[in-house]
């Protein structure tokens, strides 16, 4: 595993340019994990990286992690790093269970990605307006509850009006109608740009906006000096689509799901 491409994966979740006031988190070399307040998703809510050695500090980590939850639903993402080999094994003895796989996966910027002309606008977001749309847009594609959304809106429109930001939004609209969204964010030094999420509406796939969010991206990255694009991937999803345009795979996350009772 090329560890330098690794740490650009892990950071698609964990290298942000400041920790949001609605986030509690810990990180330390052998442990990664937050979550998020006024957020019942679990992609809110994560273990990034837990590394331990002998059966006493796995039994002492883990005992945290379930206490910094305290009954809330969260993921836990199992990766190349995670420690010990069986800690899958462990958590679904905890009562954790399979919920998906996602691939890092990384694309040198000198490769090529030829732009597509589709019938819709894509609109860098700029607007509280724009917010709500990428919210919309995205929570159908993930099932958000309503609090989940509202929480969204505001953390996201916080992010647009921060000076000191990496990253930003795209929509896709249809005649005004929000049918995709993307997100991206560059990574601290600069030298990679984070796919921060990306969704479009069942009923619009299949008509190149997911390229065409790709490509833009692209260009964006390119403007701005970096060199790799880097990605988790979701397994059946994105990660296929991803493959087929050049994206190589540097690990894989297996991840698993505790429900709580908030």
């Amino acid at each position: 595993m090329n560890e330098q491409l690794w740490k650009y994966v892990r950071g698609v979740m964990w290298d942000y340019e400041h920790i949001p006031a609605s986030v509690t988190f810990a990180e330390r070399d052998e442990l990664l994990m937050y979550k998020t307040e006024g957020s019942s998703s679990i992609l809110s809510n994560k273990v990034a990286k837990f590394e331990a050695g002998s059966k006493e500090e796995v039994a002492a980590l883990l005992d945290e992690v379930l206490q910094f939850y305290g009954g809330k639903s969260f993921s836990w993402w199992v990766g190349p790093d995670s420690v010990p080999e069986n800690l899958k094994d462990i958590l679904v003895d905890q009562g954790l269970t399979y919920e998906d796989t996602y691939y890092g996966l990384v694309l040198p910027l000198e490769k090529d990605l030829k732009s597509r002309t589709i019938p819709y606008e894509i609109r860098v977001v700029e607007s509280l307006e724009d917010v709500e749309h990428y919210v919309n847009v995205s929570g159908e594609v993930w099932d958000y509850d309503e609090s989940t959304k509202e929480h969204l809106v505001q953390q996201r429109y916080n992010y647009l009006i921060d000076k000191n930001r990496r990253g930003g939004f795209l929509i896709t609209l249809d005649g005004g109608k929000p049918v995709g969204y993307a997100g991206y964010r560059f990574s601290s030094d600069g030298v990679a740009m984070y796919l921060a999420g990306t969704g479009v509406l069942t009923e619009y796939r299949k008509r190149g906006i997911y390229h065409a969010l790709l490509a833009k991206r692209m260009e964006l990255a390119a403007q701005n000096g970096a060199k790799y694009i880097v990605t988790q991937a979701r397994n059946g999803t994105s990660e296929p689509i991803l493959r087929k345009l050049g994206f190589e795979e540097i690990g894989r996350y297996d991840v698993y799901k505790a429900s709580g009772e908030a």
